[in-house]
């Protein structure tokens, strides 16, 4: 008759899977991201990748903060120019003009009614009318589209995620997200338009165009909305022109021959 022997030895599987334990926790390690190691790391990516990795990087509260100064300024050289306007009807002339431009050029809040526009990425993998992930994503060009039939249409002034579109907006696709003058957007994005609501609408839901093309492939990437009022913030992107200068001759002063 055998004794029980406390001291026998242990199952065969014990140490398997603890020398995989052991390279797991290993590998998790290497596998885990902080700020420190992402700057180490940095330096091992090719020169492409490691372009993509600078152009997609973003300081969004640095953004943000600048843009909540350059909105200070802008109101407080509203005020100046209406404060200026106030000591003639020469300079009240003036003033008013160049408010016009302001508006015109996106650089003041404007309020009315109009449309939101919103896109999102769908959710299907398959179907008679998917053509594949890239069906199924929201691109830059997707969203340049809708900006495009909007402003066609009659629109006075657009913004995508509260940011405005004036001049010299760009979209551009990093990665997974979408690049509004280096601002990140991604899914759900929210085009705003102001203008004659009835118009807009019907341009949106034209057959054949942008937003049908979205429906086709999934009804639910698309969401349209008639807005009775609506604020749009002012353009509070770079300005300042560093070639392009008014010809001489149409300055103020300049003699004419």
């Amino acid at each position: 008759m055998k004794i029980f022997n406390p001291r026998s030895a242990s199952p065969a599987w014990i140490w398997p899977v603890s020398a995989m334990c052991v390279v797991l926790s290993f590998m998790l390690s290497l596998a885990w991201v902080t700020k420190d190691n992402r700057r180490s790391r940095s330096q091992f990516l090719s020169p492409d990748q490691s372009k993509r990795m600078t152009e997609a990087t973003v300081d969004i509260e640095g953004f943000q903060n600048l843009q909540s100064e350059v909105e200070k300024l802008q109101k407080e050289k509203t005020r100046l120019e209406n404060v200026l306007a106030g000591s003639g009807s020469q300079t009240r002339a003036l003033n008013d003009s160049l408010q016009a431009a302001k508006v015109v050029a996106g650089l003041t809040e404007l309020e009315g009614p109009g449309i939101m526009v919103v896109l999102r990425d769908s959710a299907k993998t398959s179907g008679s009318d998917f053509g594949g992930l890239s069906d199924a994503i929201i691109h830059d060009t997707d969203v340049l589209q809708v900006v495009n039939e909007l402003f066609s249409a009659g629109a006075e002034a657009v913004a995508v995620n509260d940011l405005r579109v004036a001049n010299r907006v760009s979209f551009r696709c990093v990665g997974p997200t979408i690049l509004v003058n280096d601002v990140k957007i991604a899914s759900p994005i929210e085009i705003r338009a102001i203008g004659d609501p009835k118009t807009l609408l019907g341009a949106m839901n034209l057959p054949g165009g942008i937003l049908a093309q979205f429906r086709q492939t999934d009804p639910a990437m698309v969401q349209l909305e008639r807005i009775q009022r609506m604020n749009l913030k002012p353009f509070t992107g770079n300005t300042d022109y560093r070639f392009g200068k008014p010809p001489k001759a149409n300055l103020p002063g300049a003699s004419k021959s």
